[in-house]
């Protein structure tokens, strides 16, 4: 992966706080000096954005530990525009977690990557081994995924796998996963890789959304799908980078805003 953060930091200045992001953390200093954070990637477990995909304005980050115990908190966006995604520091750090976890490797550690990827009150902690998607109830070699569902009211968002390619009048997940920004791209590229075919955003939030593809503005970033050394090497990264693209709101594009 060959990600913006690789060589520069991003930042973001407005009346309340300066926030930087960088590859290896963050830092956010309030414009009064009375709050301070610094926090490293490596010491996150997991983000929880409340708001994110049900709002356009001024989010909750909740930062987690790898026991699931709160670290600290802080409020994005709260002076964005009133047009478009007002999402970039909260996408920006999100991005930039996710870069972390998968690694430089990745698309192509498919098969080697070890890491906490999500949790769920069913699976409890989910993550990928050798080329498996371990929860507590369930398992699915990688190989095997054919397809892949976004399912979300804006409130609760999960991604349901299966491993046949058409479903009967019961057309059950083999396994569900919530999603976030390293389940949304982790499975993009293994769905994509399998089928050509990505992740289904068809279906919308039953409210304002007709599809769920605002999850890929609000999650996902094209530079997930290119090699470390900013070459595509595969047709299946292509077909990724290209449907992530389309979308726009970019990280790199976001302090010209």
């Amino acid at each position: 992966m060959k990600t913006v953060f690789d060589d520069r930091k991003i930042t973001f200045e407005d009346k309340k706080h300066t926030l930087i992001v960088e590859k290896e953390g963050f830092a956010l200093i309030s414009s009064d000096g009375k709050t301070s954070i610094n926090l490293k990637f490596s010491d996150i477990g997991s983000i929880l954005p409340i708001g994110y995909c049900n709002s356009n304005k001024s989010y909750n980050l909740i930062f987690r530990n790898f026991d699931g115990q709160n670290i600290c908190e802080l409020t994005t966006d709260e002076t964005g525009g009133n047009t478009g995604h007002n999402i970039a520091e909260t996408k920006t750090i999100l991005v930039a977690f996710a870069a972390s976890k998968l690694t430089k490797d990745f698309p192509n550690n498919l098969y080697n990557l070890d890491t906490l990827i999500a949790h769920s009150l069913k699976e409890k902690e989910i993550r990928i081994s050798q080329g498996k998607i371990l929860g507590k109830k369930h398992t699915i070699d990688i190989n095997s995924i054919r397809r892949v569902k976004c399912v979300t009211n804006g409130t609760i968002s999960n991604l349901a796998i299966y491993i046949k390619d058409k479903g009967g009048f019961f057309d059950m997940p083999d396994m569900t996963i919530p999603v976030n920004e390293v389940t949304l791209p982790l499975l993009e590229a293994i769905a994509t890789k399998n089928t050509g075919k990505g992740i289904d955003f068809s279906r919308g939030d039953g409210f304002q959304q007709k599809t769920s593809e605002f999850m890929i503005i609000r999650y996902m970033d094209p530079d997930f799908f290119i090699d470390e050394d900013g070459l595509i090497k595969e047709e299946w990264q292509q077909t990724a980078y290209e449907r992530v693209h389309k979308y726009g709101y970019f990280v790199d594009t976001f302090t010209e805003l």
